[in-house]
């Protein structure tokens, strides 16, 4: 096989257009960080530009994934109510173009047409199957069995029920156009040989360069470290290959020579790719394609090479330096000779691959046998004269009525069908009820801002039941405190802030005492390096077999014990974790050094100024610095559980996959500044010594609660805070129940008492792979003033943001509160949407065979592409519904804003969410279509009631419509 590099004239010709090339070709690679910094994100963000039903058309074709839920599943929708027949014809009343067109003389019209073929669904074969069902199985000579009597009576009176069966398929197979064989054929090498060869060159690459980006990006795992790493992917490759040291394999003989032909010329990474492609023969106008193709290929891997060049703050550990340009090198240069190796061995062909020409295609000039099978059976379930459809004109016209009307296009139809009802049922419960509710009037005895998370719906709900004098709020989990974090116990600091953030402030906790700290560090040094010495002498030869041998049999006590009894292991490991280690009392250095450069890019701490700042847009946000309680709880939350990959897209999205627990300590600090609070005063806002901050974590995976610098609390608030615990502790443990109720493990009467044992044995049993369902259940984000959603029944399904239109005249605070929010909840609700969709071609499949690979993310067994989406234990009981925004404000407030804001008017547009205006001082509300607002017309002018969550839900697995709670018996 030869190896001679030549550098022609391509080379010159491409070099220009190389670069923006990659950028087109990258924009498809999923932009998943890795696994500690999860945050969802809009899996087809590069196609917002277009509205969604199309976008996602032009997606499941590119990624060969799916665009909607399959026919079966809607029909299953349909005959459960979950779709009502008013959703399906209110869709295509408003979808169908020229609805009254007749499609012959006397026949339905389109619009007619469409509402009968969605009330069937039959399952279309093809190919050998088609023949098989039509002569076989009699499908072409017996009357298909949906075919009611009448109709059946019908059929048979024109003749003998063979016959006429015959006659009609044979009618609509001579009408239906025919099938020309132009097959797509990829760019690529690997499919062109694929076709000639029966070789598929992907199963010689993969496994390598799989092998090669894991250990490229590991970050730590692995005992051995890549040599030639820091030089980059492209450089480690070539010294580890280019001398012949590789895994000797057939295919890879002519490896070394090329590669150090390669590196004997100098060869860049961009004219390593100009050469491939120009010994591969790809013309210059297929090279994009190309090279978007080579990508996508394995694009879990190309994409994390990607992010780490894009982002490599977010490596868990320390970003090697990947460039997205070397891998393409790398893997150009594999398919190259694996290429070249395959013609060699099977077409006997050792000369340039771009004098291979492939066969043409061929021209089959079959009829569509799908479409006349289709039409065949429509005919059949038809209310018209069965003997009209052996007219030609007439099975023409039906032909293309069947084809208009595509397998596509139905699913969209009945996706908007699906969406419909659960818009109609929020919007309804919302127009009803708040014409019950009223402003607070009393003062709170106590006041709580939660993080806008949907799981935090259900515990603000439980805690309103169980202490009628508490006043809740929803605000983004980093509270406006973006910090650069680094926790008593951490190695490393973190970011916790949105992504789109890069924080200015780093904020350290530290503790009050020195030599309680010193000697809490030593202990906890001494713990961390026995525990890492053990965890990599077990993967070596000598001391792993020493280990093995020795101390195998006892290490079969803990293991029994923690599969048996997992909460049980949980508390011993923990209590013997902290064995003789008392953690120092801390507190954050929020303020900053004076002295410190300003113009920094990381500093320590916040001016009071820049305090004040964060302090005060958030309680005008909210409508919070109206009045005040005496004690003001700020809940951060986060989720935490055993043996799961995924636990940060459990965690909060707003401090960018972390938890939220230092960020709400941190405002709490702010907040009780007496400097920030001088400051406040000088700007209009008054904090009295009456009022107290007191920052705290939620745990939304085993429901418990943990409070900071409760020894800063004055003795005044003692009682209130006692009162506030006592409450949030009731209200976690119906949070509990009310959460396992959607474990199928649990049963619907488990008691309350039994519900937070269930809720922490799932997150510390090993082999529980949904410790929390997450997201799985967000639909709906509502942006507005808590009174008129209290005591509504939400079902966890809801984004909950405060804020006070009513002080906001002109959408001043409002804007950048939708720029936040809208992204953001697009992001998780639109991950959600297509891992349910489609499970293992946008999301990462079963977490059963998966395996973490380098920290950065998970695979299949020992060797796969990395896999990326969320697995279908996170999403199982999820509806993909796009997200319903619902803003409380004025119509006008909402069109200037929309128009001023380019990306959100995009959003709301182009449908990537639903977004609808609630008048503030009315039930009336207006459903923006294609960014224009339409009046909502409600459908039904009752809401269930019940007495408490707990009576509604009781005995429900499934999602449940909303409710209005307190009013009495369910009814």
């Amino acid at each position: 096989m030869s190896t001679e590099i030549h550098r022609g004239d391509t080379l010159d010709l491409a070099r220009s257009t190389l670069t923006d090339e990659i950028e087109r070709a990258a924009v498809w690679l999923p932009e998943q960080a890795p696994l500690s910094t999860f945050v969802h994100h809009n899996t087809l963000h590069h196609l917002e530009h277009l509205p969604f039903e199309e976008a996602v058309v032009v997606g499941s074709k590119m990624l060969r994934t799916a665009a909607f839920l399959s026919e079966e599943t809607f029909a299953g929708h349909l005959r459960s109510g979950r779709i009502q027949r008013r959703d399906v014809e209110a869709v295509l009343d408003a979808r169908t173009e020229q609805p009254g067109r007749l499609l012959f003389a006397q026949g339905p019209t389109v619009r007619e047409f469409r509402g009968f073929r969605l009330r069937h669904f039959f399952e279309v074969p093809s190919g050998a199957s088609l023949r098989w069902t039509l002569f076989e199985a009699g499908a072409a000579t017996r009357i298909a069995k949906p075919v009611d009597e009448l109709r059946r009576r019908e059929i048979l009176a024109c003749g003998p029920e063979a016959e006429c069966l015959l006659a009609l398929w044979s009618t609509f197979e001579r009408c239906a156009p025919p099938i020309r064989d132009t097959r797509a054929r990829s760019p690529r090498w690997r499919d062109r040989l694929r076709d000639e060869t029966g070789v598929d060159t992907d199963e010689w690459v993969h496994p390598l360069l799989i092998r090669l980006s894991a250990a490229f990006l590991d970050q730590g795992v692995a005992y051995w470290r890549m040599p030639g790493r820091e030089k980059g992917f492209l450089a480690a490759f070539r010294s580890l290959y280019g001398q012949g040291a590789g895994p000797a394999r057939r295919w890879t003989r002519g490896l070394p020579a090329l590669l150090s032909a390669q590196e004997g010329r100098g060869f860049s990474a961009e004219e390593t790719i100009e050469w491939a492609l120009a010994e591969l023969g790809v013309a210059i106008e297929s090279r994009a394609d190309y090279l978007r193709d080579t990508l996508l290929s394995l694009r879990g891997w190309a994409g994390m090479m990607h992010q780490l060049e894009q982002r490599p703050d977010r490596a868990p550990v320390v970003a090697p330096p990947a460039r997205l340009v070397d891998y393409l090198a790398v893997q150009l240069t594999l398919d190259l000779v694996a290429a070249k190796a395959c013609a060699l061995d099977t077409l006997g062909f050792d000369g340039p691959l771009r004098s291979l020409t492939s066969r043409s295609p061929v021209d089959r000039a079959k009829r569509d046998g799908a479409l006349a099978y289709e039409a065949f059976l429509l005919a059949q379930l038809s209310e018209l004269p069965f003997e009209r459809f052996l007219e030609p004109s007439v099975a023409q016209a039906w032909l293309e009525a069947v084809a208009d009307f595509d397998s596509t296009q139905r699913r969209c139809a009945l996706h908007l069908a699906y969406e419909r009802r659960h818009r109609v049922e929020v919007l309804d419960a919302l127009a009803i009820h708040s014409r019950e509710t009223s402003p607070h009037s009393a003062l709170p005895a106590f006041q709580a801002v939660f993080c806008i998370d949907d799981r935090e719906e259900s515990t603000r709900r439980h805690l309103e039941e169980l202490e009628p004098a508490v006043e809740t709020f929803g605000y983004a989990g980093f509270f406006g405190v973006a910090m650069e974090y680094r926790g008593l116990d951490d190695i490393r600091s973190r970011p916790l802030c949105p992504v789109v953030i890069n924080p200015v402030h780093a904020i350290a906790e530290v503790p009050i005492s020195s030599p309680e700290h010193d000697e809490y560090t030593k202990r906890r040094r001494w713990h961390g390096g026995a525990s890492h010495s053990t965890a990599i002498g077990s993967r070596t030869l000598v001391r792993g077999g020493l280990a093995s041998s020795l101390l195998g049999p006892l290490a079969t006590i803990p293991l029994v014990v923690t599969v048996l009894f997992p909460r049980l292991a949980h508390r011993i490991a923990h209590w013997l974790e902290h064995l003789g280690i008392e953690r120092p009392l801390t507190r954050l250095a929020i303020e900053a050094d004076p002295e410190q450069d300003i113009e920094a890019a990381l500093r320590s701490g916040y001016t009071i100024d820049e305090m004040t700042g964060v302090v005060a847009s958030a309680l005008r946000t909210m409508g919070l610095d109206q009045r005040l309680s005496p004690l003001v709880l700020v809940v951060g939350h986060g989720s935490s559980s055993l043996n799961n990959p995924h636990e940060a897209a459990h965690d909060c999205g707003a401090t960018g996959g972390g938890r939220g627990g230092p960020n709400a300590r941190a405002f709490a600090a702010m907040a009780n500044h007496v400097s920030v609070r001088a400051e406040l005063a000088r700007r209009g806002t008054i904090l009295t010594d009456e009022t107290w901050f007191l920052g705290s974590y939620h745990n939304t995976c085993d429901d418990t609660m943990t409070y900071y610098d409760e020894d800063l609390v004055p003795r005044t608030h003692a009682g209130v805070l006692e009162r506030a615990k006592k409450a949030l502790a009731q209200a976690c443990v119906r949070e509990a129940h009310e959460r396992c109720r959607r474990f199928e493990t649990a049963s619907l009467a488990i008691g309350i008492d039994e519900a937070l044992a269930e809720a922490e044995q799932h997150a510390v049993d090993l082999a529980q792979p949904r410790p929390e369902y997450g997201h799985a259940t967000n639909a709906v984000c509502l942006v507005g003033r808590r009174h008129r959603t209290k005591g509504l029944f939400l079902d966890r399904r809801s984004f909950l943001v405060s804020y006070d239109p009513t002080t906001d005249p002109d959408g001043a605070r409002l804007a950048p509160l939708l720029l936040a929010v809208g992204p953001v909840g697009a992001g998780i609700n639109l991950e959600y949407y297509f891992s349910f969709v489609d499970p293992t071609g946008y999301g990462c499949g079963t977490k059963l065979p998966h395996n973490i690979v380098g920290l950065l993310g998970v695979m299949d067994g020992h060797a796969s592409d990395l896999r990326t989406g969320l697995p279908w234990q996170m999403v199982e009981i999820h509806e993909p519904v796009r997200l319903l925004v619902v803003v409380e404000a004025r119509k006008a407030v909402l069109e200037k804003i929309l128009a001023e804001q380019a990306g959100l008017m995009q959003l709301v547009k182009n449908g990537w969410i639903q977004f609808i205006c609630w008048d503030p001082d009315s039930p009336e509300l207006f459903v923006f279509e294609k960014g224009k607002p339409v009046p909502y017309e409600p459908e039904s002018k009752t809401l269930p009631r019940a007495s408490t969550s707990l009576d509604y839900y009781r005995g429900h697995r499934k999602h449940l419509p909303p409710a209005r709670i307190g009013a009495g018996p369910l009814r």
